[in-house]
């Protein structure tokens, strides 16, 4: 195990790596202002050279700043504690709790990549960011510095010497613990193909459109090199064209999903371990996540109808949130997960899950009404939209439909309590199941409004460090016996009894 008592610094080859990063950062802010010099035809002499100037005086100063940064950073433990002092014109230290840290990642972008580094991300629940970020150290000092702070996280994590010079712990870069899901090129497919197609096409064709005028004068040369014969003929034939053209379109997403999936997912290989959970993956950017069991605030498990007909479903692992940052929750999903699988996390997280839950309801039946009514509403739309007797056709069919999936949303909608766990199920085309211990809660909360109260019907939400979760629309007698059975529990974990 490497000594980090004293103060270190990253590789020398982090100055490469953090000048290539300030530079895209500039580009990313600048890019705007330069789209008219980009496109422009009938650019000068004198103003390419306005141009060049500045941009080449902004590039030797991002250099200049990495280079800076890279000597005044510097990071040692200390006293069960991360300590990071960085900063260069303003000087700023950093002491993380070990009880902070949520997880440790490895990351390797193209650049580290080439140049053979890896890097490391500390993430915490106290800032929306990470707290430490190193973006060229090498591989065996990542490893050592991600088991020691997981060591520090977890106490009965091995870390003894012993430990790493077994074969076992070498073998397979550290995934030597229980296999979870790995993707070879068929399973790599199948998750491809469960994407959404559709917002990967309107993806594709927004990034189509924002090249305004290039894309705009090579369309115009194809239609000039057309006969106005053939261009008559099309025109024609455009009606006919429309049903090729939505499968072009079709087509053109799923080959989006399928790069995707290919960029995200490319080499994913899943494993748990007596420190958590571990994955990696990535094809241009390779991350490394480990995630100790004892941090891990919820988890989903979500699939559809395509998901389900392969026999697998994708599981989100959810960690504490930065405060007063929505959405800012670590999130960690692992795809291809089949049955055994999720019958072998479960085991290890929610042991609970074995024995008959102690409550079990569902919302009352008015919000089956409610949804029904919420479905069918914009039907009405038609009426300004078409003659009356297809809109009214077209509405009383949707009514027929938005019944149907208004009946089967409703009847997916369900709450189990077990001694330690919260389980809330949702949806039937798109299912998600949601897992919460009770002794990680930050709190239940009991909501309700004016008509709600009037008839004993309001919306529980469970309060955890990865954000809340809510189940609306229960009756209050056993909205209160949940809150009370889960208040017990969580005092009887935080008492130690």
């Amino acid at each position: 195990m490497m000594d980090f008592s004293t103060p270190r610094r990253q590789h020398p080859l982090g100055m490469a790596i953090l000048s290539v990063q300030f530079l895209v950062n500039l580009i990313r802010s600048a890019w705007p202002a330069l789209i008219p010099f980009v496109f422009s035809s009938e650019l000068e002499e004198s103003t390419l050279v306005y141009i060049l100037v500045p941009l080449t005086l902004v590039g030797v100063g991002a250099i200049a700043g990495a280079i800076a940064s890279y000597w005044r950073f510097n990071y040692r433990l200390e006293d069960n504690a991360l300590i990071v002092e960085k900063g260069v014109l303003q000087r700023e230290r950093l002491r993380i709790p070990m009880e902070k840290i949520q997880a440790i990642h490895l990351f390797k972008g193209p650049l580290q990549q080439a140049f053979g580094l890896t890097g490391l991300r500390v993430d915490t629940a106290g800032s929306a960011g990470s707290e430490l970020q190193l973006v060229a150290v090498s591989r065996a000092e990542a490893e050592s510095l991600q088991a020691l702070l997981a060591s520090q996280i977890d106490p009965s994590i091995d870390v003894s010497p012993e430990k790493e010079a077994s074969p076992s712990a070498t073998k397979n870069e550290g995934f030597a613990s229980q296999p979870l899901v790995e993707l070879n090129a068929s399973r790599l497919i199948k998750v491809g193909l469960t994407q959404n197609h559709l917002r990967n096409a309107f993806l594709g064709m927004a990034v189509l459109t924002s090249l305004g005028n290039p894309m705009e004068e090579v369309i115009s040369s194809a239609l000039e090199a057309i006969p106005p014969v053939a261009l008559a003929v099309l025109s024609l034939l455009s009606v006919a064209l429309f049903i090729p053209g939505v499968l072009l379109f079709l087509l053109s997403g799923i080959l989006i999903s399928l790069v995707l999936t290919t960029l995200k997912y490319f080499r994913f290989r899943s494993a748990l371990g007596h420190e958590g959970v571990q994955v990696e993956m990535g094809l241009l950017r390779r991350n490394a996540f480990q995630v100790p069991f004892a941090k891990i605030h919820m988890t989903t498990w979500k699939s559809h109808w395509l998901r389900r007909q392969l026999g697998f479903e994708t599981l989100q692992i959810r960690q504490a949130q930065a405060s007063n940052q929505s959405n800012s929750d670590v999130r960690v999903f692992v795809p291809a997960m089949e049955s055994q699988n999720r019958k072998t996390v479960e085991e290890i997280l929610y042991p609970d899950l074995s024995a008959a839950p102690v409550f079990r309801v569902q919302p009352v039946r008015r919000l089956r009404w409610l949804i029904w009514i919420g479905a069918w509403l914009p039907s009405l739309l038609l009426f300004g939209l078409m003659s009356s007797l297809p809109a009214v056709s077209v509405s009383i069919l949707w009514l027929a439909v938005s019944g149907y999936t208004s009946l089967r949303r409703f009847r997916s909608l369900k709450l189990q309590l077990h001694k330690n766990t919260v389980t809330i199920e949702r949806g039937w085309f798109w299912q998600s199941r949601t897992l919460i211990k009770l002794s990680q809660l930050q709190g239940i909360q009991w909501r309700r409004h004016v008509l709600l109260e009037r008839r004993g019907v309001g919306h529980l939400t469970f309060h955890t460090a990865a954000g809340p979760k809510a189940f609306t629309y229960l009756r209050k007698h056993e909205a209160m016996a949940i809150r009370d059975y889960a208040l017990n529990q969580l005092h009887s974990a935080q008492s130690g009894v």
